[in-house]
């Protein structure tokens, strides 16, 4: 069963995100899936809130690849390493110091983001998810600037 397991996180990040079909989400989730750790808001609960949030996430981007690295399945669960790899469709997404460069240096609409995700299969769909990501570097790659620490350690001010 965890091999399956395994298989359906490999064929959703082909579906989903690789070929952009954001409608066949339901193959892969069932109808009362929850979703946590998407941008740290609330859990989306259901597959009609997680199309929505899929497909605008995947509208950011003109390309998108999501490469799975690595799956762990043991039972009825699956961690999995992911890499999604984009390319910026709306400059508008991007902060305003960002667009005018990535106008003139495309190489900059290029996004990197690394994350982590269990999934909870049953029946042959994903009932739970939970994922973290490098949000901080997506950010950084958009434009936003990166607070700085104190080099003593104190808080900043």
């Amino acid at each position: 069963m965890s091999s399956s397991n395994a298989q359906l996180i490999h064929d959703y990040a082909e579906v989903v995100w690789n070929q952009g079909q954001t409608d066949q989400l339901g193959r892969f989730m069932h109808e009362d899936v929850r979703t946590y750790g998407l941008g740290g808001e609330p859990p989306l609960v259901g597959l009609a809130k997680l199309m929505e949030e899929t497909a605008r996430w995947r509208s950011m981007y003109s390309e998108a690849t999501m490469n799975v690295v690595r799956t762990v399945a043991e039972e009825d669960r699956v961690a999995w390493q992911w890499q999604l790899l984009g390319t910026i469709a709306d400059l508008r997404m991007l902060m305003p110091n960002m667009q005018q460069l990535a106008r003139e240096v495309p190489q900059i609409r290029q996004i990197s983001v690394d994350g982590m995700s269990i999934s909870t299969i049953r029946d042959g769909k994903i009932t739970e998810e939970v994922t973290q990501s490098n949000i901080a570097e997506f950010l950084k790659q958009i434009g936003y600037p990166i607070p700085r620490m104190p080099q003593d350690g104190s808080h900043a001010a």
